[in-house]
C-alpha cells in the first residue's frame, strides 16, 4: 500500500478503498479469508523530517507508531504487517536522493532485500542530508 501519509493516515479516498474492499465476508468473518497470508507493507512519505517525527517532536510519534492501524488491520483480515517503508523529508529531497530511495524501493518491491527491513530516509535540514540505514536495509550514505 502506497500513499503519501496525510493527517496521520492515508488520504481519504483510500481509506474509503480500503473501508469498501475490506469487507465483512471476504477480508474477515465468516469465509472472509480471501487475504489469509498475503503480506502488507506500507510505502508513505512526510513532507517534513524524521526529528518531527519522535517523541518531544512537533508530531509527538514516530511514523512507525502512527501506521499501527494498518498493522491492526492487517492481523485482523489475516495479513503479514511488513515493515513500513518511509520517506521523511521529501520537500528537500533532490534528485539523487529520489533516485537511491528509488532504487531501494524497487529492491524492497522486487523481494531484493530480506524480509523484515526496510529503509527510510531523513534530512533534519537541507544542509545537513542522511540516508540512514534501518535494521541493516542499506549502508548508510551521508554528504
Amino acid at each position: 500500500m502506497q500513499f503519501p501519509f496525510h493527517w496521520y493516515s492515508s488520504p481519504a479516498l483510500l481509506k474509503q478503498w480500503s473501508d469498501d474492499v475490506l469487507a465483512y465476508g471476504f477480508a474477515y468473518g465468516v469465509g472472509g479469508t480471501a487475504l489469509h497470508g498475503k503480506s502488507l507493507r506500507v510505502a508513505t512519505t512526510t513532507g517534513g523530517g524524521e526529528d518531527l517525527y519522535r517523541p518531544g517532536g512537533l508530531n509527538r510519534f514516530p511514523v512507525t507508531d502512527l501506521l499501527r492501524p494498518f498493522d491492526a488491520t492487517a492481523n485482523l483480515v489475516g495479513m503479514r504487517y511488513e515493515d513500513p517503508f518511509v520517506v521523511h523529508g521529501t520537500r528537500v529531497l533532490d534528485d539523487g536522493d529520489l533516485a537511491e530511495l528509488a532504487g531501494r524501493y524497487r529492491a524492497l518491491l522486487k523481494g531484493r532485500v530480506p524480509a523484515g527491513v526496510s529503509a527510510r530516509h531523513s534530512r533534519a535540514d537541507s544542509a545537513a542530508p542522511a540516508v540512514r540505514r534501518v535494521q541493516g536495509a542499506v549502508p548508510s550514505r551521508s554528504r
